[in-house]
């Protein structure tokens, strides 16, 4: 956490009890008897936060009331703090297979003692279709996975009119219950029977529902499982803050933040801002830090930082 400090002034007089409201937060910030705020920030959430007044109704100035003149001026300042991990290029070069692009170098700074998640594998998923006996999808039916005689790590989406479902999970070496609720009805595996998930892979579990009763039959066709391609990779990237027609690609940083900017000659000169963003995908392949990205692979959301201005 990082203490952010600040005055609401109106023609350099303080602005006494004013209301302040800062996005990202629930909490109203009063402005002292000098007109002072404090607010703390999450050093590890990158974003911009707007400071906004949002109220004026206690505050006086030179201990007198505001006018609707002077309370219409102070409620159209506002500030901004931007969160964010310093960026740093280290060279620029022409990019080998076009003249007309450059290679931006680039490292993202952490502060000493930060440990930045950069763009990497988060969950793998577990999939399916549920059917019937008679091999027709089956709707809402929930899949349960849990460990330890019932603590576990949660639910699927319940099954649409294709049977599918799904479930994000980080696997662990570890035999696992599973069950398919549908209503009041609970399938579950024979007695003494587990369900021994794959680590470091994404699933897919085809379930037929038995005709009667309520055991899962755990043998093909009933229960299929097969290795599936694919993870959810979340972590920060590194994007230019450029209109989204110009395209441009970018590598994962590396385990030292180090990353690769691959942009045309006459982009760059612009001096463009970068932002920064945490991202989440779920992506089919395999990636690592260092692989490039598609081209304009990703956008900034609205709260992300995106004014960074590099150190050279």
């Amino acid at each position: 956490m990082a203490s952010v400090k600040g005055k609401l002034l109106l023609d350099n007089q303080p602005v006494v009890n004013g209301m302040l409201h800062i996005t990202n937060s629930s909490n109203q910030v009063v402005t002292g008897r000098d007109g002072s705020f404090r607010f703390n920030v999450d050093q590890s959430l990158l974003s911009d936060i707007k400071v906004k007044v949002s109220s004026l109704d206690q505050a006086t100035v030179s201990g007198k009331n505001l006018t609707e003149v002077m309370s219409k001026e102070i409620q159209a300042a506002s500030a901004a703090v931007s969160v964010y991990y310093p960026i740093r290029v280290t060279r620029v070069e022409d990019f080998p297979a076009d003249a007309s692009k450059v290679q931006v170098h680039g490292q993202i700074i952490p502060a000493k003692g930060d440990v930045v998640s950069y763009f990497q594998v988060d969950k793998y998923r577990i999939g399916g279709v549920i059917k019937d006996a008679d091999g027709k999808p089956v709707e809402r039916a929930v899949v349960w996975f849990d460990r330890d005689l019932g603590e576990g790590f949660g639910k699927s989406t319940p099954t649409d009119r294709e049977g599918r479902y799904s479930i994000y999970y980080w696997p662990e070496d570890e035999e696992t219950n599973l069950s398919v609720t549908l209503g009041t009805k609970r399938y579950t595996l024979p007695k003494g029977k587990v369900f021994k998930m794959p680590e470091n892979t994404s699933v897919e579990i085809d379930i037929t529902l038995p005709r009667t009763g309520t055991v899962l039959v755990d043998a093909p066709p009933a229960l299929v499982s097969i290795t599936s391609a694919g993870a959810i990779y979340t972590g920060v990237l590194v994007g230019l803050n450029v209109p989204k027609d110009v395209p441009y690609s970018v590598s994962i940083p590396d385990k030292h933040g180090s990353f690769i900017l691959t942009v045309s000659k006459k982009v760059w000169e612009q001096k463009p801002a970068f932002f920064e963003t945490t991202a989440s995908k779920f992506v089919e392949g395999r990636l690592f830090g260092g692989d490039t990205l598609p081209p304009n692979y990703i956008e900034a959301v609205e709260e992300d930082p995106k004014n960074i201005t590099p150190l050279m």
